[in-house]
């Protein structure tokens, strides 16, 4: 008997079936995605939340001045992975000045929704973002899968500690604060998904989610903060199905809204340009190129690695510009804060260790109690048209 190949057709018949069993992990999908916008996000072509079977909620407009504090105030989170502690940290130090605002519209995308509830909820959360935020690692995030799992699943780690650690921070009692703005001052909480099947960019409507009579509100929630902030191929996707009563039927594919998006304000037409509009966005990143100073290799992993580093660089800053763009011409303000291009970072945005966490939101508390706001984004050279700010604010008096 020859065991070696006794020993190799062992080997490869425990292989094949290990095979087989991975291949179970993740699912195909046996009928075509709706179309439809999901339940809870924001019909886009106008400030309705999209419901079934349930009575909308007043309508209200989502860019007024809910506060009564004689502006409208959108802040606006991007998204950054594990830079996320940035925002937190400059929150907590705006709190710290006396002059933060209390926000008529609170976005985020990616890790700019996931700080968000607490963003909008104001200073009361300062501590508990720090909590968080300040310390947060790989294991408050993720688990890796198993080598053999890997070709099989749709992502390489799976992200329930993630998704405990929302459910966790979406309490009954934070869920109903963020209600009661909807119901009672109609003001907005929105984060963005990405949706791969239909190819379009999904805005959820948190607080009119949070306001629902449905009484699994708060998982619908949760799966909204997962969506936005699943980095595609290394977390899941969310399933989602437009109709919540149907969850298994005809799902979408929602992955993280910076593929589309790394940050966003809602439509601004029909501003009421009587009330002073200011527009904050806290950039959890740097936003300029980053030269790295090491020789690509020529092969396919390498350059396409460095080619969606690119891509999503440009979709960051044609985000940025995208919003200064349209505040301007609205005849509003725009402020932005983000991660000082000299800043010596190292660490990958998937990487989550307390040092870099703590260093970062140490980082964004010492700029946001200095106000270290600018007016004007940085002159990007991945946009070829970029007007001058004079120009803008000349158009936007005609």
């Amino acid at each position: 008997m020859n065991l070696r190949r006794v020993t190799s057709t062992t080997f490869l018949a425990l292989f094949a079936a290990a095979l087989s069993s991975c291949a179970a992990i993740t699912p195909q999908r046996e009928e075509a995605p709706s179309v439809f916008m999901p339940w809870g996000a924001l019909r886009p072509d106008s400030s309705q939340t999209v419901f079934f079977n349930e009575a909308d909620l007043p309508s209200g407009v989502v860019m007024a001045d809910h506060t009564g504090d004689g502006q409208i105030t959108v802040l606006a989170l991007s998204g950054g992975g594990s830079y996320g502690p940035f925002g937190a940290g400059v929150l907590a130090g705006w709190t710290a000045t006396g002059t933060r605002p209390e926000a008529d519209v609170v976005t985020g995308v990616s890790a700019g929704a996931l700080l968000s509830t607490y963003a909008f909820l104001g200073p009361a959360y300062d501590a508990a973002s720090r909590e968080i935020y300040a310390t947060i690692t790989n294991a408050s995030v993720y688990k890796k899968r198993d080598l053999i799992e890997v070709p099989f699943s749709s992502s390489l780690v799976k992200q329930s500690p993630l998704r405990e650690l929302m459910t966790d921070m979406i309490s009954d009692d934070v869920l109903e604060r963020v209600a009661r703005e909807r119901r009672e001052r109609g003001r907005r909480l929105l984060v963005a998904s990405t949706d791969l099947d239909n190819g379009r960019v999904v805005v959820w409507d948190l607080t009119s989610i949070a306001a629902s009579n449905r009484p699994d509100r708060r998982k619908i929630y949760v799966d909204a903060l997962m969506a936005s902030s699943a980095i595609p191929g290394f977390f899941q996707p969310v399933m989602i199905s437009p109709e919540p009563d149907s969850p298994d039927q005809r799902r979408q594919l929602h992955v993280d809204g910076s593929v589309s998006t790394s940050i966003f304000v809602p439509p601004m037409s029909g501003v009421d340009r009587s009330i002073p509009l200011r527009v904050y966005a806290i950039i959890n990143s740097k936003m300029m190129e980053e030269p790295s100073g090491d020789i690509l290799r020529v092969n396919a992993l390498d350059i396409s690695a460095a080619s969606l580093k690119k891509v999503l660089r440009t979709v960051l800053q044609r985000s940025v510009y995208d919003v200064f763009l349209s505040t301007t011409l609205e005849g509003g303000f725009f402020y932005i804060l983000g991660i000082p291009e000299n800043t010596p970072i190292t660490t990958p945005q998937y990487e989550f260790t307390p040092e870099l966490s703590q260093a970062l939101y140490t980082l964004g508390q010492t700029l946001g109690e200095q106000s270290a706001w600018r007016s004007e984004p940085p002159r990007f050279d991945s946009l070829i048209t970029q007007i001058p700010l004079d120009d803008i604010r000349a158009l936007s008096r005609r």
